[in-house]
This record gives C-alpha cells, sequence and structure tokens, in this order.
C-alpha cells in the first residue's frame, strides 16, 4: 500500500513542490549570504549529479546500458535544453531582472508547459484547464507581486525564453518516459550530466556577449562561498529532479506545471517562519486562488489528459 501511494501523481508532485520551495529557499540564503548565482548554481548541479550516480548507479546500471541510443540521444536532448539553456537563460534573467519580476515570470512555464504539451504530447487543453491557468496566473502575480504593476527589464525576456527551455525539456522527457520502460531515475541523472557542459560552455563564451551579460558570468566559478549551502542545495535539487521525472511518468506534463504552482506558497511560508517576513492581504488571495486552481486540477484529473 506504502508503495502505492507513491507512486500516484499527487504524491509525486507534491513532494517534487516541496523540494523545489526547500532548494529555493536555500538558495536565496546563501545569495543573502554572499553567493554568487552562477558559482553557486554550477556547484550545486556537480554535487548533485555525484549525489544522482551514487543512488542510482549501483541499483540500475544494468537497466543504464540496456537504453537504445536514440532514447538516450533524446534524453541527453531534453535534459540539455532542460538545465543547459534554460539555467544559463534563468541566471541571466534573474541577475538582470528585479526578485519580484522574476518570482513572478518563473511561473510563465504553467503556460509554455501546457502549450507544449498540447501541440507534441496531443494533451488535452480544456475550459477548466484555461481556467486553471488563468486563475494559477492570476494568484501568482497576487502573491508575489502585492498587486502592484512590474516594470520591464531586460532580464524579464531572458526569463521568459528560460521559461520556454523549463516547459520544453519536462515535455521531451514526457513523450521519452511515457510509453516506455524507461525508468525515470534514469532520466533525473541525464539532466546534470547533460545540461552542465551548456551551462559551462555558456560561461566560456561569456567574453563575446554584450557587457550587461558579460558581469553575469564573468566569475570564478571554483570560488566556493556558503559551502553549506551548496551542499545541502544539491540534495534539494536532486531529490525535486527525481521526483519531478517521476511526476512526469505517471501523469500529464501539464498537471505537473499546474500542480506544482504551489512552490510559491511553500516558499513564502518558509519565509514567514524563518525569515520573518510578513504576507499582506492580497497575498494570502492570491494563495487563495493558487490553491483553488490546484484543488480544480486535481478534481477533473488533469493527470489523465
Amino acid at each position: 500500500m506504502i508503495e502505492s501511494f507513491f507512486k500516484t501523481p499527487l504524491t509525486n508532485v507534491l513532494f517534487f513542490s516541496l523540494f523545489w520551495a526547500a532548494e529555493i529557499f536555500t538558495a536565496k540564503l546563501a545569495f543573502l549570504g554572499g553567493a554568487q548565482v552562477v558559482p553557486f548554481s554550477i556547484q550545486s548541479f556537480f554535487l548533485a549529479l555525484i549525489i544522482l550516480a551514487l543512488y542510482i548507479l549501483p541499483t540500475k546500471l544494468k537497466t543504464f546500458k540496456k537504453i537504445p541510443f536514440s532514447v538516450f540521444l533524446w534524453l541527453l536532448l531534453a535534459n540539455g535544453i532542460l538545465l543547459g539553456l534554460g539555467g544559463f537563460l534563468g541566471n541571466a534573467g534573474i541577475q538582470l531582472t528585479t526578485a519580484v519580476n522574476a518570482g513572478f515570470l518563473t511561473q510563465f512555464t504553467t503556460v509554455t508547459t501546457t502549450i507544449f504539451a498540447w501541440l507534441i504530447l496531443k494533451e488535452k487543453i480544456t475550459r477548466a484547464k484555461v481556467v486553471s491557468l488563468i486563475v494559477i496566473l492570476l494568484g501568482t502575480f497576487l502573491l508575489v507581486t502585492k498587486g502592484q504593476l512590474i516594470i520591464p527589464h531586460l532580464g524579464d525576456l531572458l526569463l521568459i525564453l528560460a521559461c520556454i527551455a523549463w516547459s520544453f525539456g519536462p515535455v521531451l522527457i514526457r513523450r521519452v518516459i511515457k510509453n516506455t520502460t524507461i525508468d525515470p531515475d534514469i532520466a533525473t541523472i541525464l539532466r546534470p550530466a547533460a545540461g552542465i557542459p551548456v551551462i559551462l560552455l555558456f560561461v566560456a563564451l561569456s567574453p563575446l556577449y554584450p557587457e550587461q551579460l558579460q558581469k553575469v558570468f564573468h566569475v570564478n566559478i571554483f570560488e566556493v562561498r556558503e559551502a553549506f549551502f551548496v551542499i545541502l542545495n544539491a540534495i534539494f535539487i536532486s531529490l525535486t529532479w527525481i521526483f519531478v521525472n517521476r511526476t512526469l511518468k505517471v501523469a500529464s506534463a501539464s498537471y505537473t506545471a499546474l500542480l506544482s504552482s504551489v512552490t510559491p506558497i511553500l516558499v513564502a511560508l518558509l519565509a514567514m517562519n524563518f525569515l520573518h517576513e510578513r504576507l499582506e492581504m492580497i497575498q494570502f488571495v492570491g494563495i487563495f486562488l493558487i490553491i483553488t486552481s490546484s484543488y480544480i486540477s486535481q478534481y477533473f484529473k488533469f493527470h489523465e489528459h
């Protein structure tokens, strides 16, 4: 019974959201302590690769060797887009826009994932799903921005492009693992393996970028700051990747994106309890809207679409 509980879409997506929130909050603590985004991210990804290798390979190495070469290439491509291209654009966007804009725009993945899932996976776009999307975006806007209009920045465009990469990658992974016997944990270990080289390539090419972007990536990636948070962040990243791929194995990509919208709520609760941040009434309205939309997604069984 316990085993079947951990295989349900709701359980997996909630664990995914919980560990994603913990990862975001840990990174925030690290940046408050003086860590730089690019070195911190690369170091966390490398350590996550080691953690995943120690967890996955001892029991699933034989399964890994049996993956058809064409499937292996698709998984590499998907993970390279997701972590490599998405990570590069996301890091640049976060550096070049405000925290409020970044917090709201990253939730744009809910929309882009649903669109890609419709185009590539032929997942249904129903009236209830459209309503859920609108309510989630409105709720996230109220929660993150407190209802204030955001001023566009160059980083905003980069974050929107990052959202496209963060959506396209998981949809490709869902396409590969949906109707095959591929273990989702195998797809997980390929994420840092494929993504890290792409990010390092972008860092190496930084002298060719406009001056604003050069400042973001002209850093020493070997300089370790806030080592404790690097380790903690790597653990949470590993768990996030494990559960998102397990969710994609048993549920639709749009369901995964819609239900994971509760992540900002969890981050807000962590900030309230540990950073003593306060939420205004309008932000509680946003939380209510997000929870309501998530309930709609579960009630109408979007995971089966």
